[in-house]
């Protein structure tokens, strides 16, 4: 068996090959009666289909709250779940129907039999309510030493919105 430095295998393999491309040259006509062919074919065209934007996760107004129960302005306040026996969580989401981005202030009040009455805040601040946008949260509240009557007793309503 022979055996073949790198350069020598680069050789024999060259002499194998080769051997299929005698005759050719670059760029140079072949004689008469060669075989020739047409013009050289074009680039394949490449089609590029547009991906559709998949919609957003929750479109605005379509969050899983059920109906409204109050709304002012561009603030919709939703029935209040119990969240143990005194705490009540209100969701609550702003649509933005401005044209500019805003901040919003928002009170919400709750209450029921036996003189409950209990409101909690929020706002904004951090980056605001884009135009068109929607900003669904929750409002926590709870009065001081009552237990939270069941949601289906209680009045909820938007107390104050302010803008800005």
């Amino acid at each position: 068996m022979v055996k073949f430095g790198r350069i020598g295998a680069a050789v024999a393999a060259a002499a194998v090959f080769g051997g299929a491309l005698a005759g050719c040259t670059a760029g140079e006509p072949e004689g008469e009666g060669a075989r020739t062919t047409g013009p050289a074919s074009p680039p394949p065209v490449v089609r590029r289909t547009p991906t559709p934007t998949p919609p957003p996760a929750t479109p605005a107004g379509t969050e899983e709250f059920g109906p409204a129960v109050a709304q002012q302005g561009d603030v919709k306040a939703f029935a209040a779940v119990r969240d143990g026996e005194r705490r009540l969580r209100i969701p609550v989401v702003i649509t933005n129907t401005q044209t500019r981005r805003t901040f919003y202030e928002v009170t919400v009040r709750v209450t029921g039999p036996d003189g409950y009455e209990a409101s909690g805040s929020f706002t904004t601040d951090t980056v605001g309510v884009y135009h068109g946008a929607s900003w669904p949260t929750e409002v926590t509240v709870e009065m001081t030493g009552q237990e939270a009557p069941e949601p289906k007793l209680l009045t909820v309503e938007i107390a104050d919105v302010k803008q800005r």
